[in-house]
């Protein structure tokens, strides 16, 4: 194998943090107990810092959650935060990812890890507490030296989504994974056996840094799980010139009952709804205090779902031009989606109770199903399909839909569909 050229502060970083173990054997006298616990201190390093990229990700997922309720809709989001000084925009549209990080991907890996440690029987002493500490603080330091070099510094959040950024931990436990079960057999007290995961751990980092620098290289990872180059760059929405013939929005009170509904009408379709059945049976085999906590976890997925609801529809504004119809976020100042009068196939009102108590309709205005085909691995990145577009364009809740519809210049589609309604959400 090729050696990158790692004459950048982050490659850098990257061959000192595998540095630390060896420097600490050879020349501190560490045992094997203390290089495994570097190891496993190493990926918790990892796994901090990619915690730390994932919100300033500038590029999208290539796999929206679209279907999932409780945080599909913060995906869907256009645009950024900006933070005072250097520090790049922030995006809401990362957090399902950074959620799904240190709630299941970081517990998982880490108990995993650990696990192996504690199996490989270790003798801990003052002594090796004292190592493991330098160790660690060595390594976190080098990881978050090659996050502000090639993340923050170098520009790098604008080349990854968050979904690429996750990739870096779940390659790295699988790669020392595979290392230590592969020498796990022989044993660590051997000095070649040592070496030996020593220089295997430095060759796969090497490796990752090759790969992630020649895009004509593409690893079993990067074609079963993509990488940066297959996520998506975002290109703003253009918005027409000019006033809108038509703006249309929901009610303040409308968009807070939708989300409270939609929020208590997750918990009550959604494994959640199994905390309705403990809090019942709590409050007749146990004491009443221990009701309120499976109601409280019930409380704290519907306030979830009503939030992403509510940033997802709720701030939205309708502007319908002569042709085009754009879905404005008042709150991120932002279009969110546009469709133009050509591109609508269907017209759809779907029935929804809020809708009925206020007197207001959703309309749908759909682009028509063009399902892509099954793949089993990530194409090219040239071959990859960067249309960022949605399937529909959905007003919520809007007073008068047949003034959109007319706006857009599909008034047709509107009388002639709205008579079979979508089933609703």
């Amino acid at each position: 194998m090729r050696v990158p050229a790692v004459g950048r502060p982050g490659p850098l970083a990257v061959v000192a943090s595998n540095a630390v173990a060896p420097v600490g054997v050879l020349a501190l006298g560490w045992s094997a107990t203390v290089l495994l616990g570097v190891f496993v201190l190493e990926l918790a390093a990892v796994l901090f810092w990619s915690a730390v990229k994932v919100p300033f990700a500038a590029k999208r997922p290539n796999n929206l959650m679209d279907d999932q309720r409780l945080l599909g809709p913060l995906q869907a989001k256009r645009g950024g935060i900006d933070l005072p000084g250097p520090v790049p925009p922030v995006y809401l549209r990362n957090v399902p990812t950074l959620v799904a990080l240190v709630a299941l991907l970081a517990p998982i890996e880490l108990g995993a890890a650990f696990l192996v440690f504690a199996l490989s029987d270790p003798t801990i002493t003052t002594g090796t507490t004292g190592q493991l500490l330098v160790g660690g603080v060595g390594v976190f330091a080098a990881r978050g030296v090659e996050t502000w070099a090639d993340y923050f510094h170098s520009g790098g959040y604008r080349d990854h989504s968050p979904r690429s950024v996750v990739l870096a931990p779940f390659k790295y436990v699988f790669g020392v994974g595979t290392l230590l079960f592969v020498v796990g057999p022989f044993g660590l007290d051997s000095g070649a056996v040592l070496a030996l995961v020593v220089a295997g751990k430095l060759a796969y980092d090497l490796r990752t840094i090759q790969v992630e620098r020649d895009p004509d290289r593409r690893g079993v990872f990067y074609r079963l799980y993509g990488s940066k180059e297959t996520e998506i760059e975002p290109e703003p929405i253009p918005e027409p010139d000019g006033e809108p013939v038509v703006r249309a929005r929901p009610p303040r009170a409308v968009a807070v009952a939708d989300a409270l509904f939609r929020g208590g009408f997750y918990t009550l379709t959604s494994p959640v709804v199994l905390c309705y059945v403990v809090a019942g049976l709590l409050a007749v085999f146990a004491p009443s205090w221990l009701v309120a906590v499976p109601l409280a976890v019930v409380f704290a997925f519907g306030a979830v779902r009503a939030t992403t609801r509510y940033l997802r529809f709720g701030r939205l504004e309708y502007r319908s031009y002569d042709g085009v119809l754009v879905a404005y976020d008042t709150l991120f100042d932002e279009p969110q989606d546009r469709i133009e009068r050509d591109d609508v196939k269907r017209v759809a009102v779907e029935p929804d109770p809020v809708d009925r108590w206020f007197d207001t309709a959703t309309i749908e205005f759909d682009r028509g199903d063009d399902t892509p085909p099954l793949q089993f691995t990530v194409p090219d990145p040239e071959d990859v399909e960067h249309d960022d577009t949605p399937g529909s364009l959905v007003a919520a809740h809007v007073d008068d839909p047949e003034a959109l519809a007319d706006a857009l210049g599909v008034g047709w589609l509107y009388e002639r569909d709205v008579e079979s309604p979508a089933a609703a959400d």
